[in-house]
């Protein structure tokens, strides 16, 4: 897997590596931000203001081949894919002094057009901070006018960690069927992928892979709510398209599968403890989680497993050099074995596994380590990226920069 929901989806529509650079430096310098649960607020105080979607035209039609992007858009928007946002700016010049908010999936390819356009002379532009993803699993989408606000033409629905568990609390096992469609080998863990494996599921999740649904259909009950579940949301948004075709009407999907429900603060989702079955000996510790952990434990080692040029901001894809944790020692995830004496001092102590974003080198690592017995392992699991990413997109999380540090400018 790569850097799942963000690189997934930026890399799924080809567009280039180079657009993964995290350029937040423009916020509220070139343009201004705005978080899903203001948005009501601006758009009901702006007038004759333009909603603008930047993704690919399949994504805002919701036919997309990467049905995991199919997560619909919001009405009355104009879709002008970034990619063709410079050739296209005459058709939305009316809108060159009034507000302009926009959007794509998760907040990079907004960022880029939103600077474009201000480069071009538009002088009331907003980015709205976390995509249209973030309305689903923020469940901003539940408030104020933003439940009238996204459409789509998708018969199944999209559901959060947050949804999830308020299922999984109320309902009981004879309303809802749980369809965890991973790969047999993910689902046992005894896949040759580390991070596969360690991805874990939900209690009285039954496992039909999505090669073998369509021909096992008889085995899910019609009239149950059917919620699926995976490691990124790229199967289950499939699986919910084809149990919808074959006539299941209550079918949702977990968005971004796993990995986002590993994503979500376990301070927000009161059934983890009792419903999430971790496969693994360590914890795997979303970036709100980080920010808590790190203020409290001062004596914690933090490791980037990254390879050298990497951590030193000299790599030739310049996407990659974003700084690192303060504090933090380098051992590439290739010499952890022949290295692994520089970290004894740490086999009772916490220690903590990162690298740019959701990347299998660290569940390798941990593995490692844990068969050298280091005790107390922790892993971040979207890495630096999401680290960032959550300091210029979500509320209250600003102070997690006083654990970055040599960000280059170009990626500031």
């Amino acid at each position: 897997m790569l850097l799942k929901s963000i690189f997934n989806s930026i890399l799924f529509i080809s567009i280039s590596l180079s657009a993964l650079s995290q350029e937040f430096k423009y916020d509220k310098v070139l343009f201004k931000t705005i978080s899903p649960d203001d948005l009501c607020a601006s758009l009901e105080k702006s007038k004759g203001y333009l909603l603008l979607d930047v993704r690919s035209s399949g994504e805002a039609c919701d036919t997309s081949q990467y049905t995991g992007l199919n997560i619909g858009h919001l009405k009355g928007a104009i879709n002008i894919n970034v990619r063709e946002l410079g050739n296209r700016l005459s058709e939305i010049r009316s809108y060159k002094d009034k507000p302009v908010f926009v959007y794509c999936s998760h907040s990079q390819r907004s960022r880029r057009a939103s600077k474009m356009l201000v480069d071009s002379g538009f002088t009331n532009v907003y980015n709205i901070n976390g995509g249209l993803t973030s309305f689903y699993y923020t469940n901003a989408r539940e408030k104020g006018c933003l439940q009238s606000l996204i459409e789509t033409k998708e018969k199944y629905k999209l559901i959060s960690p947050i949804d999830l568990c308020n299922k999984l609390t109320i309902q009981n096992k004879n309303t809802l069927f749980l369809l965890d469609v991973r790969s047999d080998s993910a689902f046992r863990h005894i896949s040759s992928d580390e991070q596969d494996n360690a991805y874990g599921q939900i209690k009285n999740a039954v496992n039909i892979p999505y090669a073998d649904l369509e021909r096992r259909l008889s085995e899910i009950p019609k009239g149950k709510d059917v919620v699926i579940i995976d490691l990124d949301g790229s199967e289950a948004s499939k699986a919910a398209s084809l149990l919808t075709e074959k006539g299941y009407d209550k079918v949702s999907y977990l968005i971004e599968g796993i990995d986002r429900l590993l994503s979500t603060d376990r301070k927000e989702l009161n059934c983890i403890n009792d419903s999430y079955v971790s496969p693994v000996p360590y914890h795997i510790m979303s970036t709100k989680e980080f920010g808590r952990f790190a203020s409290i434990n001062k004596d914690i080692l933090l490791l980037d497993v990254r390879d050298a040029n990497s951590f030193t901001n000299t790599h030739k894809d310049s996407y990659r050099n974003v700084g690192h944790l303060k504090n933090a020692i380098n051992i590439p995830a290739a010499d952890i074995e022949k290295r692994i004496t520089e970290l004894e001092s740490y086999k009772d102590k916490e220690l903590l596994i990162y690298s740019l974003g959701g990347n299998k080198e660290m569940y390798e690592v941990a593995k490692i380590l844990k068969e050298k017995g280091f005790k107390k392992i922790n892993i971040l699991v979207n890495g630096l990226f999401d680290v960032r990413w959550t300091i210029a997109n979500i509320k209250g999380q600003e102070y997690l920069k006083e654990f970055v540090t040599d960000v280059p400018e170009s990626n500031r």
